[in-house]
């Protein structure tokens, strides 16, 4: 998945932005379940339950339906599939409300278990991240700008690359065209080295703007994209037919 939106660099800190139910959480896993190599992770999934995560993943390495990875994820049938699970190295925190000490014990927790950090650590959405800093009357967004400096601290003292999922403005949020730099909420795109945005032309196709990028190219207008397939019913991307678009 490395040429949809450019390869996530160790040491790192990306945003990947879109509106509600676009795909960011599936098109985010898939990007580590899909990889060339296991990548070993740690995904703090506030925005997503356990069982529908795990029925993601399921289908992601089965190619099973969503509907029956639910059953068997539900009817806890799911041990059948342990060995193909446990190929890949990633770790799970469902609290729903993680507080930047949260993170930091479960990264902590982590090195102690297989004395080395994580490569890469998602924040699934990092509006629902405790105590990044408050904001105020005038910008409620600053604090999100303080979480950000926090996270990009965290890449550098891991290695790890840090992957933030976050939402657009208002009028981005249908998600069926380009979104811009401009249309991520609170307009926190100062640190982060990689910004990401996702729209949906069409149900079957996901588009991949890449609006900012230090180590590369890029078009903060978001009208520059790669499209893949995808096929939620299997939560399957594709890039066979690789196509880069420009308006």
């Amino acid at each position: 998945m490395g040429r949809a939106g450019t390869q996530y660099i160790r040491g790192q800190l990306s945003l990947t932005v879109a509106g509600g139910g676009t795909g960011k959480s599936a098109y985010t896993l898939a990007r580590i379940i899909k990889a060339d190599k296991p990548i070993p992770a740690i995904y703090f999934s506030a925005d997503s339950s356990a069982d529908i995560q795990l029925s993601r993943a399921l289908s992601m390495l089965t190619g099973l339906r969503m509907d029956e990875s639910k059953e068997i994820v539900r009817g806890e049938r799911i041990y059948d599939y342990a060995a193909t699970l446990d190929q890949n190295p990633i770790r799970f925190n469902y609290n729903a409300s993680p507080s930047v000490a949260d993170v930091e014990r479960t990264v902590s927790a982590w090195y102690e278990l297989y004395n080395e950090d994580a490569h890469m650590i998602v924040l699934d959405n990092i509006t629902n991240i405790r105590g990044g800093g408050a904001g105020n009357e005038e910008d409620p967004f600053s604090g999100l700008e303080s979480l950000m400096d926090w996270a990009n601290d965290m890449a550098r003292v891991t290695g790890a690359h840090v992957a933030g999922l976050h939402h657009t403005t208002g009028p981005h949020n249908n998600g069926d065209s380009p979104i811009p730099m401009n249309g991520v909420k609170g307009q926190i795109t100062r640190v982060p080295a990689l910004v990401l945005t996702l729209h949906k032309p069409d149900e079957s196709t996901l588009a991949v703007s890449t609006v900012k990028n230090r180590a590369g190219r890029s078009d903060s207008s978001g009208n520059t994209f790669v499209e893949l397939g995808f096929d939620g019913s299997t939560m399957t991307f594709t890039d066979d037919a690789f196509s880069s678009v420009s308006y």
